[in-house]
């Protein structure tokens, strides 16, 4: 999981190279449907989510459609690395926000403070350093960082409102709202010439692999073991996508490129711990 959600982001920055953020969005969110659907109807598993339809549609445009849009548009400015690493703080968003809305969630104790306080530090170091060298470059990493609240705020709204559906029920519905959403602006913002081959190719990959396969994984986790313990995939993945966008699209690599995200994963585990406290 944690390799799949790192890869991701190398495969958004080529496909970016051929066509537009929201092109990228539906097209990904639209085969991911498309390989979703059959399943889901042989299964069942959308029946029991018409009952509650408000919450279907509030919970996937804040976890999908929303978060999708924000983490694509910023990385139009960002590198993959760095894209990763942002999007890799939720567990903090999801501990912070836990204290208001998810109590059996929230950090306890000094361990899980420190955690947040180290977390965020490493986020701030990114903007400093990494970020803070342009308008444009700071208008990615907002977008990101927004992002990342947006799935978040979605961890918690599945684990609190959806958690009687099945995750591919979950997935299904997330993609087929968030194809609906994208469909007009996304054909109104189709390239006009054909798009190179590999930014064809890795959109269809970024459909199916890094889409429909991690969503149905990400879903269960979070159904089955609550968004704390689901958002642990996040903390190999900023490692998967530096290492990958420095070797494979020769992306920079600074100090703070390694101790920001260092200090956002131990951040992380620190607040994690809060499980074990309760137990």
């Amino acid at each position: 999981m944690s390799f799949l959600w790192g890869a991701a982001y190398l495969v958004i920055a080529v496909a970016l190279r051929g066509f537009s953020p929201v092109v990228v969005v539906f097209g990904r969110v639209f085969l991911a449907a498309l390989f979703l659907i059959p399943p889901a109807i042989r299964r069942d598993v959308l029946r029991p989510l018409l009952k509650h339809p408000w919450w279907v549609l509030v919970t996937v445009l804040v976890q999908s459609t929303a978060p999708l849009l924000l983490l694509t548009y910023g990385q139009h400015w960002l590198s993959a690395g760095l894209t990763g690493v942002l999007i890799g703080a939720q567990p903090l968003f999801v501990a912070a926000l836990a204290t208001w809305f998810a109590p059996d969630e929230k950090p306890k104790g000094a361990r899980g403070i420190f955690g947040l306080v180290m977390g965020f530090t490493g986020i701030g170091l990114l903007f400093g350093v990494d970020i803070g060298g342009g308008s444009h470059l700071l208008l990615g990493g907002i977008l990101v960082t927004a992002a990342a609240l947006c799935y978040a705020v979605g961890s918690i709204l599945i684990h609190r409102k959806l958690g009687f559906a099945e995750p591919l029920g979950v997935a299904t519905s997330a993609m087929l709202v968030s194809s609906a959403a994208t469909a007009i602006p996304a054909a109104l913002m189709l390239p006009r010439h054909m798009p190179p081959f590999a930014s064809v190719i890795a959109l269809v990959a970024l459909g199916v692999v890094f889409t429909a396969l991690t969503l149905t994984i990400f879903y269960g986790l979070i159904a089955h073991a609550g968004p704390s313990k689901a958002t642990l995939a996040f903390y190999l993945s900023p490692a998967v996508t530096v290492v990958l966008g420095w070797v494979l699209l020769d992306e920079q690599v600074r100090w703070s490129t390694v101790v920001g995200p260092a200090a956002i994963v131990m951040g992380s585990v620190l607040v994690a711990g809060r499980a074990e406290v309760g137990a």
